[in-house]
């Protein structure tokens, strides 16, 4: 799965920003503290600082990695929120900044609502630097007919236990439509 750009992934964290600020169904947004960071309130592994939003010039609290040998996010949703019968796409939204240290690729992982998952590996060092990148964790339709768990969830994982992980910030995640709504 490619990465999206910064203009793009700016884009879509402004269409799942405004739905939520709307009150729409048609995307989402979930900031840094809506994640579940593994490490991520103690503060000898992360940082959480105010970064100025580039969609409307507010302060946005990201998580800072300091160091951390077990990268793990995890984040879930509600998709009943959401339009039924639109094929939605996750991205976790990141900054990489110049001192990205990594020992090989993360496992990028979306359970559907409908229970089925899709994972696949994505390497950090080959991503653009000091910029807003997001990173499609994978694609789930809501269907028309309901679900038994409306839930959709979604992580980042890293362990490797040997190698202390630096040079990433956590902005968010976008869930947004793959087609418009």
């Amino acid at each position: 799965m490619a990465q999206v750009q910064q203009d793009n992934i700016v884009s879509l964290w402004t269409q799942g920003f405004q739905a939520v600020k709307d009150k729409s169904s048609c995307a989402a947004v979930l900031t840094a503290k809506e994640l579940s960071i593994v490490w991520g309130s103690d503060c000898r592994y992360w940082k959480w600082v105010s970064k100025t939003s580039p969609i409307n010039c507010e302060a946005l609290d990201v998580a800072e990695l300091i160091k951390v040998c077990c990268l793990q996010i995890d984040g879930k949703y509600n998709a009943s929120n959401l339009t039924k019968g639109v094929k939605y796409g996750v991205y976790f939204v990141m900054e990489l900044s110049d001192n990205l240290c990594m020992n090989g690729p993360v496992t990028l992982k979306l359970t559907s609502p409908n229970g089925s998952t899709v994972e696949h590996k994505e390497d950090l060092q080959t991503k653009p630097r000091n910029t807003w990148v997001g990173l499609k964790v994978g694609e789930f339709d809501i269907p028309a007919c309901g679900c038994s768990d409306n839930t959709v969830k979604f992580s980042m994982n890293g362990c490797d236990e040997t190698t202390w992980k630096t040079g990433l910030t956590v902005i968010g995640a976008a869930i947004v439509p793959v087609n418009i709504c």
